[in-house]
């Protein structure tokens, strides 16, 4: 589980890079799964999406 997150944040990272490279202050991100089954690499990169959309749209 922790590879395809991982797999999944370095390949969406760029969303949120743009927004941050520019800021004096860093951000932590941490990404916790909960569930009793291994979903699929494409389930996990459509919320790590999500995720990133909503930080974007909070933030920024």
């Amino acid at each position: 589980m922790k590879r395809l997150l991982k797999a999944s944040f370095l390949l969406n990272k760029s969303m949120i890079e743009k927004y941050v490279i520019n800021q004096n202050y860093y951000y932590y991100i941490i990404l916790i799964y909960k569930a009793f089954y291994l979903p699929e690499f494409k389930h996990i990169n459509e919320s790590v999406k999500i995720i990133f959309n909503k930080i974007i749209k909070n933030h920024y």
